[in-house]
């Protein structure tokens, strides 16, 4: 995840996810074509690059590479979708927003360096509740739910939100915690902390 600083402006009930070009044609393309029911089993639906959906069967996948991929993956709202059943959203140049997962099980993980960027949110809707206010709860969310259809919720006042990373910090107590430099950035702080002190060095 990059570190950059920015506002949380609203939040997506039941969300689709659009799955970035990359993730497409690295990742799930190859399960595509070892799967013929890859599309009906994960909630998926194929729309070509002018924004029309098609059937999957439709497809030649065996002439596609991610060379010449098309097509943009679109995942439907459900239990299922990658997103989870809610997204927090800061629009920001990395494409980079919180989100619920269906994969809670990551949680219980000491190292959780598993998303391509976004971040996962472990209590997403008591989080959203926070932010939103104005008599949004836990109640009013699962209501939304069952309805199915994705819905947008504007904060009355956009959140500052700041990404950071750490590899070491402190408790209110004072105990230091260390944390493996899964991004290995701390390399590049070490060598240039080695570097010869100069009054003249860049900024």
């Amino acid at each position: 995840s990059p570190i950059f600083r920015d506002e949380i402006k609203y939040v997506v009930i039941n969300p689709t996810w659009t799955v970035p070009y990359s993730i497409s044609t690295k990742e799930i393309l190859p399960k595509i074509k070892r799967d013929p029911n890859y599309f009906a089993s994960r909630d998926f639906d194929l729309k070509t690059s002018n924004g029309k959906f098609i059937d999957p069967s439709s497809v030649n996948w065996a002439t596609i590479t991610a060379k010449n991929f098309p097509f943009w993956l679109v995942q439907r709202p459900g239990p299922n979708n990658a997103l989870g059943r809610v997204k927090i959203m800061f629009p920001n140049k990395h494409a980079v927003y919180l989100h619920d997962t269906p994969s809670k099980a990551l949680f219980s993980k000491a190292e959780r360096a598993f998303s391509h960027g976004c971040i996962r949110v472990e209590n997403p809707f008591d989080f959203a509740e926070q932010l939103l206010g104005g008599g949004w709860n836990q109640e009013k969310f699962q209501q939304v739910l069952d309805q199915g259809k994705t819905k947008t919720l504007l904060l009355s006042k956009p959140m500052p939100v700041l990404l950071l990373y750490w590899t070491a910090m402190t408790t209110p107590e004072g105990v230091v915690h260390f944390y493996n430099d899964v991004y290995s950035r701390d390399k590049n702080i070490a060598e240039a902390l080695d570097e010869p002190f100069r009054l003249d060095a860049p900024t």
